[in-house]
């Protein structure tokens, strides 16, 4: 899915929809343990080991669909924080797509992704 948000906002809404009450506080824990783990990867960048690509990809591929889907339930909360997570992903891709364009196989692509070097 493209990490545009006025195409995933489209996408979420047509297939999903808004979150009920019950689903809507499951994704605001799920949310909550997101955040958590985004101050950890952005601490381990400041401490000196910083997090690969492939880790801050999954982690907005995995923030950005919920934050679009709770601004569905609830813009004024959580629509500045959907754009902001749909933007940093598509970043975050194109970065990606930048690295595997720059290293030549799959495997070296993967490798480097995973911060091992690889040829880059």
């Amino acid at each position: 899915m493209s990490a545009d948000y006025g195409q995933m906002r489209t996408h979420i809404r047509t297939t999903h929809g808004p979150f009920t009450g019950e689903e809507q506080f499951a994704a605001e824990l799920e949310l909550a343990t997101l955040q958590a783990e985004g101050h950890h990867l952005g601490l381990r960048a400041t401490e000196g080991d910083p997090p690969t690509l492939e880790e801050w990809g999954t982690h907005y591929r995995r923030q950005a669909p919920l934050l679009v889907r709770l601004a569905l339930s609830n813009p004024g909360r959580y629509e500045e924080m959907a754009r902001l997570a749909a933007w940093k992903w598509r970043e975050v891709e194109q970065l990606e797509m930048a690295a595997i364009g720059t290293v030549g196989t799959a495997a070296e692509a993967e490798r480097w992704l995973a911060g091992e070097g690889g040829g880059a």
